[in-house]
């Protein structure tokens, strides 16, 4: 078996790369032992994803410290921008008109909280663009997979022997996530300290149907740890009162983190009561409606790459705006600019440049009916132009993903995939990094995809 080395981010990822490709062909066992030994180590310790193995692989994704900084910084940075994109979205009906899906939530939407940052927790996904830098193609400012258990990963990962990494300087402590594995459990307790000025007491989270109950336990139980009632509640289950927020068992409760899929929330009554207390602020919510809704909706880097928008934002956002945030429009009829700003029709733009261009619902989640124009014929891409042009969607500027060569663990197979890296941030400053691995462009954990550990040399 041979397979041809792929382009890496570092010296050591490239060693890495290679070391991979050796053993591919002269001792895989090795790998396979070295991986099952993870995998039942992460078992052990209770991760899964949605009851399925959490699939961690053996290869690490190997970044510079330079690199890593400079993620970080570009992160927090971004994170300030979407502050700013909540307050124009409160205030510019014009901006209020790209996200109409949420038009009658707006209510529930616009009563911003005091502190800063908004989005409190939030995962900023991306790519390497052709130009060397790191662009974000969504933001995930709703309730980001991963914000424990990435870190857990991390350290079981770093205790295993190796075969790939033997000899090498890789280190996954230096993520805030995986030094300490209860720091998202600190920023909820931190985030309640500065909206009250009181030390939390009691906490939620919030699930609705018993969808994406991943790491709920762990929230709960490091709560638990950290000196807070805390329970997992049903969004349905609570009650507004005079009192505040209050559970089944009567109680009151301080603090909420939603681990759920708020688009589940929009058309139903059975959460009113809950809806109602987190918009009035009646109770403290990681995150808020508006970074649950607006922030998390792909239309918001619209907002963000839009020229007619760029007034909004100084010279240095202007700058980052341009290196970070891929050109993104709403997708509807009339006249906007291309990335090199000259003035186009958006519609006949997306029909005539299919290769550089991908097609995405603007709140929707896992990737679901994404559309990379390169990989589309013309047939179904001509079709999805007429269905984004009735329906919130967007259209991006095609980044490519990186490659690398991994164990792919639900065949359990050697395969080259597309890969990119993610940024966790908590309360404006950075978590740590994950990084995912597919067969399929269109990268998701939900879609058979792997994580990579992020490992800084």
């Amino acid at each position: 078996m041979t397979i041809a080395e792929t382009r890496a981010i570092s010296k050591t990822d490239a060693r890495i790369e290679r070391r991979l490709c050796e053993l591919a062909t002269c001792d895989p066992a090795s790998m396979w032992r070295a991986q099952d030994e993870l995998s039942s180590a992460i078992a052990e310790a209770g991760m899964h994803f949605e009851g399925r193995a959490y699939p961690v692989c053996l290869r690490p994704f190997a970044i510079d410290s330079g690199l890593a900084n400079h993620l970080g910084v570009t992160a927090e940075a971004v994170i300030k921008l979407l502050d700013v994109a909540a307050e124009l979205y409160c205030s510019d009906e014009k901006i209020q008109n790209m996200f109409p899906f949420y038009k009658h939530l707006r209510h529930w939407i616009t009563n911003l909280p005091r502190y800063r940052p908004i989005a409190r927790i939030c995962r900023l996904d991306g790519l390497f663009g052709s130009d060397g830098y790191y662009k974000i193609i969504e933001t995930n400012t709703e309730a980001p997979g991963g914000v424990i258990q990435n870190g857990l990963a991390a350290n079981i990962w770093a205790r295993i022997a190796n075969p790939l990494t033997h000899g090498l300087s890789l280190d996954v402590g230096k993520q805030p996530f995986a030094k300490d594995p209860s720091c998202f459990v600190q920023e909820l307790m931190s985030a309640y300290y500065s909206a009250t000025g009181s030390r939390l007491r009691t906490a939620a989270v919030v699930n609705f149907r018993g969808r994406y109950m991943n790491e709920v336990d762990l929230i709960v139980n490091g709560l638990r740890d950290a000196g807070s009632k805390a329970e997992t509640f049903d969004a349905s289950a609570m009650k507004r009162t005079h009192r505040g927020l209050i559970g089944p068992d009567g109680d009151l409760i301080e603090l909420v983190y939603n681990k759920l899929d708020p688009r589940d929330l929009v058309a139903t009554s059975d959460a009113s009561d809950y809806l109602d207390a987190c918009a009035a602020q009646e109770v403290v919510s990681i995150n808020p409606w508006i970074s649950q809704w607006i922030l998390a909706d792909k239309a918001i880097l619209a907002v963000l790459s839009d020229d007619q928008f760029s007034s909004n934002f100084n010279a240095e956002q202007i700058e980052l705006i341009a290196r970070h945030i891929p050109w993104t429009r709403l997708v509807r009829e009339g006249v906007t600019t291309d990335p090199e700003r000259r003035r186009i029709e958006l519609i006949g733009y997306i029909r005539k440049n299919k290769a550089n261009l991908v097609l995405k619902p603007s709140n929707a989640t896992r990737g679901e009916h994404v559309l990379v124009g390169r990989l589309t014929s013309s047939e179904v891409w001509e079709e999805h132009i007429d269905r984004a042009a009735r329906n919130p969607y967007v259209v991006q500027q095609y980044v490519a993903p990186g490659e690398v060569t991994a164990l792919h663990l639900p065949n359990r197979s050697i395969k080259k995939m597309a890969c990119g890296i993610d940024c966790y941030v908590f309360g404006g400053r950075l978590a740590g990094f994950q990084s995912r691995a597919s067969l399929d462009p269109v990268m998701n954990v939900g879609r058979s995809g792997i994580l990579l550990p992020v490992a800084i040399e």
